[in-house]
């Protein structure tokens, strides 16, 4: 999780870079600073720099690794070093950012790296590899995992890579880092957790290449059968005894790594485990793992354990659901939720017994429960546990942590117990449905969404809510089940104004990191785009008729500008959704100048895909001659479409590993095809558009339920209902194409595509991939089917969204990237959200990644 949303620390409302924390602990800085030296924060990092001296583009990087207790003195030994041989180098800037970067979550790439050097030339790399390494002898370091350790050091490691800044901009919005190989071409600068060297290049500090490992992985007498979880801290394994034939679990905490923010090392949790296992299996046999065996091996401990038979309980839930499938019957739920009381029954007995022993498991959540081919559960990760003499780990999982005010002053030991069983049990009844610490409002509105399906056993319901809480700011209000019920689209209205509030209530345009909080992502690209900044919640407030301050529309206006040059092409990210924005606000001339950006940048070459590349930028030239009439835009469009029908392989073009989708794989193209045949009276682009259709269904995944859905792309097996990738982005093409040029095929193929969205519930209720896409394509297919039993489902869909709400200010806000901090974005914001409902309420098509008259998806049909 933290190498993805370190964002979530430096604020307890909004995401914002981790850099931005207001105290990351004690500082780390050199002791001394020669004159003329300078040392910049970049990021977490501060970077040390003589001005007079140009670092390389490339070279031999010496990374640092060090104890955490022994971190400034290390950093002294490399400062000293550097400033005597006049090398620039960087350092993590604090202890919390230490830890972060050595957390047991923390990215596998950067693992281990503290102090960084970087040598001109490989001379002076030897040199400084060879003083770092003496000056440093005898001190110990995590195992940087991308690097080499230099000779026999145990903190002192290299890489060969690119120094400064030297990217590529890809059609999402990121950056690809470079380095220039042994044959002086650009490629990419692979960060792997493992020694990657470019063609051409050789390592000088070796007398001999290190032959890469063949054949089984034996551990002692341990063959490694299957890695299941590797991580920062070491990983999980299951491996075969090579004397009796067992099957165990094995467990490998990595030295001087795997942090919790208290500072307890994995090393440390995993022989606190095995001496908790040890205790518990001699005095209750069964409660947790039986403990077979714990050693160091090289510089890692190593925990052998009994090998619970079964499934972890999220695949449990995943496989055994009703409400996961769309044809659950009412004998299926009653199995189900007889399922759930053995489960809850078998957990609830051994946490009596470990109680009763003195111990807290401190870490209740569904990846630490196996349930076993007879039904009963187990817990099988003991790395929490805690005597109640002692304070409890500085560990747990978002959702089933108890908040500090619940846990007071400890005097109950087992209050995070208690309420890790009530997440657990909440998950069992909505397996979908992730709201940290959801309040009073919404779980009686999950009930209702529940009951819809099946009633919720009382005795079930009241374990899930046992600590059910009211919200604290009630200025917004969410209606009551009863009043949904009553009169659904209404209230959906209401809630589309109070989101509307709550998006303006938001905004900062005085800020300058963003005017609206984004999600994560938006700091990995941009903060103006339509997917993650300014440009979509304008979009969103403009389409709902909500006034957009001045100041908010200006600040959009500057930074776009000010960003042109280095925005991608595309929709989602980039100058053509930009484009969009701006014509729907009355700016055509600045929008027609972000459209010729798009439409020149070489990335539009490269890429054809609706989100990112040349479908999507045609799609925006379309807008524009749909809004001007001007000719000379929709010959800029049709050069689009002339384009992707002249490229032999598309799939090359697309999202990468044969992308499927709306937004990245064929459906995307095809969708852009529509809208072009449909404008210029072309059959051709609609011919093309079928075919390409055609081979998305082709890489259609049945479900046992009869519906079909999509994964990401060839590598996932992950199938989704969502509309950025998944069922209801395909099917929101077929929709069209269903109106406009039938066949058999499509026609065969919509309606069990759209049986795949008939969900009330999604993880996040986000519009790319979460349940708001979900509702838009049941709502464009009551269009198609102009039947009330499916505009009822696209209603009934819709009120899903309300669950997820939270009353706020003076309006209501969603949490997305995740669900864990307020954002009000498009991707998975607010903004989103305010699109789907006024989609349904108002017949109100997106107008950004559609173009269809009067909101409908069924508009000339023949």
């Amino acid at each position: 999780m933290f190498d993805v949303l370190g964002e979530v620390f430096a604020d307890k409302e909004y995401y914002a870079p981790l850099a931005a924390i207001d105290d990351p602990g004690p500082r780390f800085a050199p002791g001394r600073v020669p004159a003329g030296w300078r040392g910049t924060a970049h990021d977490i990092w501060t970077v040390w720099r003589n001005p007079q001296v140009r670092p390389p583009e490339r070279g031999w990087k010496i990374h640092v690794s060090a104890r955490l207790d022994r971190a400034q003195h290390v950093l002294d030994v490399v400062s000293d070093t550097c400033f005597a041989e006049n090398t620039p180098f960087k350092h993590a800037s604090a202890r919390f950012f230490f830890l972060f970067l050595h957390h047991k979550h923390g990215a596998r790439s950067q693992s281990g790296k503290f102090c960084t050097v970087y040598p001109p030339d490989s001379a002076t790399a030897r040199r400084l590899l060879d003083l770092l390494s003496q000056a440093l002898e005898g001190e110990e370091g995590a195992y940087v995992l991308s690097d080499r350790r230099y000779r026999d050091s145990r903190t002192v490691h290299y890489r060969f890579g690119a120094f400064g800044g030297r990217s590529r901009l890809l059609p999402d919005g990121t950056r690809e880092p470079l380095v220039r190989d042994g044959f002086g071409r650009d490629v990419v600068d692979v960060r792997l957790p493992a020694f990657v060297l470019p063609d051409g290049i050789v390592d000088p500090f070796v007398t001999e290449e290190q032959a890469e490992h063949e054949g089984p992985i034996l551990i002692r007498h341990y063959e490694i059968v299957k890695v299941l979880q590797p991580s920062n801290a070491g990983g999980a394994y299951q491996a075969r005894d090579t004397r009796t034939g067992r099957l165990v679990f094995v467990k490998e905490a990595r030295a001087h790594n795997g942090y919790t923010w208290d500072g307890t090392s994995a090393r440390e949790r995993l022989r606190h485990e095995h001496e908790v296992l040890a205790a518990v299996h001699e005095a209750i046999p069964g409660v947790g793992p039986e403990p077979l065996d714990h050693f160091t091996e090289w510089e890692h401990d190593f925990l052998v354990m009994e090998h619970v038979e079964g499934l972890p309980l999220p695949q449990w839930m995943g496989r055994a659901a009703p409400l996961l499938k769309a044809d659950g019957s009412a004998r299926d739920f009653a199995g189900y939720y007889a399922g759930c009381r053995r489960i809850l029954r078998s957990l609830d007995t051994a946490l009596e017994r470990l109680h009763r022993l003195g111990y807290r498991f401190g870490d209740i959540n569904p990846g630490n429960v196996i349930v076993t081919p007879a039904g009963d559960a187990r817990f099988v990760d003991f790395e929490a546990v805690s005597a109640t003499s002692d304070p409890p780990a500085a560990m747990g999982t978002p959702g089933f942590t108890a908040p500090s005010d619940l846990i007071g002053d400890g005097t109950d030991p087992f209050v995070g117990d208690r309420y890790g069983m009530a997440a657990t049990a909440l998950t069992l009844l909505a397996p979908l449905y992730a709201v940290p610490e959801p309040v009073s409002a919404n779980l009686a509105l999950l009930r209702r969404d529940l009951t819809a399906a099946a009633p919720v056993p009382d005795d079930l319901w009241a374990r899930a809510t046992a600590f059910q809480r009211s919200p604290e700011r009630e200025a917004a209000v969410l209606p009551t089940p009863a009043e949904l019920d009553a009169d659904p689209l209404a209230c959906l209205g209401r809630v589309a104004e109070q989101i509307a509030a709550g998006l303006l209530d938001m905004a900062d345009s005085a800020r300058t990191d963003w005017v609206f909080p984004p999600p994560p992502m938006a700091f990995r690209t941009n903060t103006v785009c339509v997917a993650y900044g300014t440009a979509g919640v304008v979009h969103a407030l403009h389409r709902a008729g909500a006034p957009v301050p001045d100041a908010v529309e200006k600040r959009l206006r500057r930074d776009a500008q000010a960003l042109r040059e280095e925005l991608p092409p595309g929709l989602a990210v980039g100058s053509a959704g930009i484009a969009r924005v701006l014509a729907a606000l009355g700016h055509l001339d600045e929008a027609i100048d972000f459209a010729r950006t798009a439409d020149s940048h070489p990335l539009t070459a490269s890429s054809t895909t609706l989100a990112g590349g040349r479908a999507g930028v045609g799609l925006t030239w379309l807008a524009l001659h749909q809004r001007t009439g001007d000719v000379r835009h929709l010959e800029r469009a049709a050069a689009a479409g002339d384009a992707i029908l002249r490229t032999a392989d598309p799939g090359s073009t697309l999202g990468a590993h044969d992308a499927r989708g709306l937004f990245h794989g064929r459906a995307g193209l095809a969708h852009f095809l529509h809208y072009l045949a449909r404008d210029t009276g072309d059959e051709r682009y609609r011919e093309a558009g079928r075919r390409l259709l055609h081979e998305e269904l082709d890489r259609a995944v049945p479900l046992p339920d009869g519906s079909l859905s999509f994964s990401e792309n060839a590598l996932s097996g992950r199938v989704m209902p969502f509309l950025a990738e998944g069922s209801a982005g395909v099917g929101t093409v077929l929709v069209r194409y269903a109106a406009t040029s039938p066949d058999e095929r499509c026609t065969a193929a919509l309606p069990l595509v759209v049986a795949d969205t008939r969900k009330v519930y999604a993880r996040e209720p986000g519009l790319y991939g979460g349940l708001a896409g979900m509702v838009c394509l049941l709502a464009d297919h009551a269009d198609l089917t102009d039947d009330a039993r499916d505009r009822q489902d696209a209603v009934r869909v819709a009120t899903g969204l309300v669950k997820y709400a939270v009353p706020y200010g003076r309006g209501i806000r969603y949490r997305g990237g995740n669900s864990l901090r307020f954002s009000a974005d498009v991707s998975s914001g607010s903004a989103g959200v305010l699109l789907a409902l006024q989609r349904v309420v108002h017949a109100q098509g997106d107008e950004l990644f559609t173009l269809d008259h009067h909101g409908s998806a069924i508009e000339g049909r023949r």
